[in-house]
């Protein structure tokens, strides 16, 4: 059997042995990295920051649920491709869907950086596309103006995809239900329909 899987990846038995013996430790350590992660972010210092910087830079701050959230944007073609990440800060009122804060974030030399905060409601989106996994909040001026908001409940540091190590399982799991609620809200006001197509009338 081992013989065989050596001979169809064109090397010798010990070589292919080798090589799933390193796979397997790199698998072992890569497990104990995320287990770790995932402890450290349960009340992490990044979490914390992000309850900070909701409740410093949002008008009654403290009154919303705090989040970490992101996003990443893919360009050019399967040769030539850019990935680029995204961060924010998120606060939201489940009773409230009629606005969503979102504050852009950064992380330098390992701490969090934050510009101004962002309201979104009907009164400067376009409309809200996407679904609960993802929401996209269009603003006016088309593809430059459009946030997609990811919010996950475990978050552990990965590079440039995922820089912080955040547990936010009963946070993602009420944005989930608000923003489903949200984008209902926001759309109806709006007048148009999750795509931005104008609602019928009856």
């Amino acid at each position: 059997m081992i013989e065989k899987l050596a001979e169809m990846v064109g090397v010798t038995p010990q070589a292919f042995m080798i090589g799933v013996g390193v796979l397997v430790v790199l698998f072992i350590i890569i497990y104990i990295k995320i287990t770790l992660d995932e402890k450290k972010g349960v009340n992490s210092q990044e979490k914390q920051d992000i309850r900070k910087i909701i409740s410093n830079l949002v008008p009654d701050g403290e009154q919303y649920t705090a989040a970490y959230a992101h996003s990443k944007e893919v360009y050019g073609t399967a040769r030539m491709r850019r990935e680029v990440y995204h961060y924010y800060a998120v606060g939201f009122k489940p009773e409230q869907p009629d606005h969503l804060w979102v504050v852009p974030i950064g992380v330098e030399r390992g701490k969090i950086v934050y510009t101004e905060p962002i309201k979104a409601s009907s009164e400067n989106l376009v409309y809200v596309g996407g679904g609960v996994h993802e929401l996209q909040l269009h603003f006016p001026g088309g593809k430059k103006n459009l946030y997609l908001i990811s919010v996950d409940g475990s978050n552990t540091k990965l590079g440039k995809e995922c820089q912080v190590n955040i547990q936010q399982k009963e946070e993602a799991e009420a944005f989930r239900k608000f923003a489903e609620a949200f984008q209902e809200c926001v759309n109806r006001e709006c007048g148009v329909d999750k795509k931005g197509r104008a609602l019928k009338k009856s």
